[in-house]
């Protein structure tokens, strides 16, 4: 039985030891996630709601290293605010809390990101705590260049549109409508 993620991070929260080299087994059962994929590498590559990069994993999300002298990669669960619980973390056989910097910077992995599944099975998460993680510099141009399509001061092809262009008896209504979702945009930022 699958469990939701706060369960899967309470259950690594408890747990104080771990087989040695076994880190892909552990994380899956603290999420009652069936066994299929080898190891951390080759369940990385198969998720599929996976954030490539994105170092804000939220708790109870399963988070991905590549690399090591045999390719398997790591995997850890996060407990949220860049914390993790990870085998062989506190010492071989022994689990600890490290931040999510430490993995690569005590075994020389390469973070890959983190994600909602393992094994093609689903972690149960709730939306919410995803408005609070911070947006990558990409997403936040994306969103500034939505906004300046829709405040028509760009064209389509990212060209400053004339002034003089726009129709001065739809302005206001416009643009009233306009900073209305500006708004609840910049709120879900916040």
């Amino acid at each position: 039985m699958v469990y939701a993620a706060e369960t899967g991070a309470k259950n690594a929260e408890k747990d104080s030891t771990n087989d040695p080299g076994y880190c892909q087994q552990q994380t899956r059962q603290w999420s009652g996630i069936a066994a299929m994929y080898p190891d951390a590498a080759t369940a990385w590559r198969n998720t599929n709601d996976r954030h490539p990069g994105n170092r804000n994993p939220p708790r109870g999300a399963h988070v991905f290293w590549t690399g090591g002298s045999s390719g398997y990669g790591h995997v850890a669960m996060s407990l949220g605010n860049q914390k993790i619980r990870s085998t062989d973390a506190g010492g071989r056989g022994r689990v600890a809390t490290v931040d999510l910097g430490w993995v690569e910077a005590n075994w020389g992995l390469q973070y890959a990101g983190w994600a909602w599944d393992n094994n093609e099975t689903t972690i149960p998460h709730t939306d919410e705590g995803d408005d609070d993680m911070p947006l990558s510099e990409d997403d936040i141009q994306k969103v500034a260049h939505r906004v300046n399509l829709v405040l028509g001061d760009y064209k389509d092809d990212g060209k400053q549109r004339d002034p003089s262009d726009k129709d001065p008896d739809q302005g206001n209504a416009r643009i009233r409508a306009i900073e209305n979702k500006v708004d609840k945009i910049l709120k879900k930022l916040e």
